[in-house]
């Protein structure tokens, strides 16, 4: 088995620059005594066989390393307010590197709280995309077992044919629950740039698996409403990298004739004047005809020294595109922190 596997381990074409980098990452690894991935060398065979001309993959955290700009991505994302300042130290490093048509493109670390999945990745091209590039995926990221998810997603251009990515998503589970394992994989389809109708189609594909972060639930329960609006703060979770609100907004049948949707943002502040949202809501779904609607929202982790944590939800009453909307502003709901 061993004999056929060399032989056509010999038949693979690789260009030299790769070639070049796997014998320093493998070097590198042998050197640090670091097996963490790929321990049955039939698996690592049966990788490399997958090998083409025109895509290439690895998955060594001694090959990433070898981009320095794709390492710790990200620190181009960490705002004033510091939302993923923790993502570093406690995410999970996934280090998966894949190259086709001139575009490389890495997963650099990725986390799961047990509500949110938060992915960061890296691009080098060999083309000029200008200042603004866009992915094209179907499913985007894609969690089994998940009914879909909503999220966000940005690129942002750090230096020439280089940009820095990262996507937050919420998968939704059946019965609103959340598993102490997901599965995660993304298969973009192309890259383009909308400034100047350019596109690069290539073969990428990803897969791995994040573990949950182990939180403090807090059920709070708390209800605030007005005439045709009721919001109850179901709950609160701290994390090592985020703050996870989870609630649910029954509306009237009144408000919904004369408004085809109504979607809760929020502001979301501390007693020290710490601002954690302003105006931004999260992910959710919609029962008994758009009634009810429950979702979750997260944040960065709270300021050391607050005590209070001050969540203001803004309902968004609206006629959809761009034809106008109502603001309902609910009473301040106030928890008293954990210490």
């Amino acid at each position: 088995m061993r004999n056929k596997i060399n032989q056509e381990l010999q038949k693979i074409e690789i260009p030299k620059e790769l070639y070049e980098r796997s014998k320093i990452g493998v070097k590198k690894a042998k050197a640090e005594k670091q097996n963490r991935r790929f321990k049955n060398p039939l698996v690592a065979a049966a990788m490399i066989l997958g090998l083409s001309i025109t895509s290439v993959a690895f998955a060594f955290p001694s090959i990433a390393s070898q981009i320095p700009f794709m390492d710790n991505v990200i620190n181009f994302f960490n705002d004033e307010e510091q939302h993923y300042k923790d993502f570093g130290e406690f995410s999970t490093e996934i280090g998966l590197v894949q190259k086709s048509n001139g575009v490389t493109v890495m997963i650099d670390n990725a986390v799961y709280d047990g509500t949110n999945v938060t992915v960061s990745f890296a691009i080098e091209t060999d083309y000029n995309f200008d200042e603004r590039m866009d992915v094209r995926a179907p499913n985007w990221f894609y969690v089994r077992e998940a009914g879909g998810s909503g999220g966000t997603f940005r690129i942002t251009k750090i230096s020439e044919n280089r940009y820095a990515g990262l996507s937050t998503f919420t998968p939704n589970f059946k019965d609103n629950q959340h598993p102490e394992k997901i599965e995660v994989t993304w298969k973009p389809e192309s890259f383009y740039s909308p400034s100047n109708d350019f596109e690069v189609k290539g073969d990428w594909s990803f897969a791995f698996t994040l573990n949950r972060l182990e939180g403090d639930l807090q059920l709070l329960n708390k209800t605030v409403q007005q005439e045709n609006v009721s919001f109850t703060l179901q709950s609160i979770e701290y994390t090592d990298v985020s703050t996870i609100i989870s609630y649910e907004q029954v509306v009237t049948d009144e408000l919904l004739t004369e408004w085809e949707s109504v979607t809760p943002v929020f502001h979301v502040t501390d007693d020290l004047g710490n601002v954690y949202v302003n105006g931004t809501g999260g992910g959710g779904k919609t029962t008994n005809d758009y009634k009810t609607y429950k979702g979750t929202s997260d944040f960065g982790t709270i300021q050391e020294g607050a005590s209070k944590l001050i969540i203001q939800p803004i309902q968004i009453a609206s006629l959809n595109y761009g034809k106008g909307h109502l603001e309902i502003e609910l009473e301040p709901i106030v928890i008293d922190l954990k210490k």
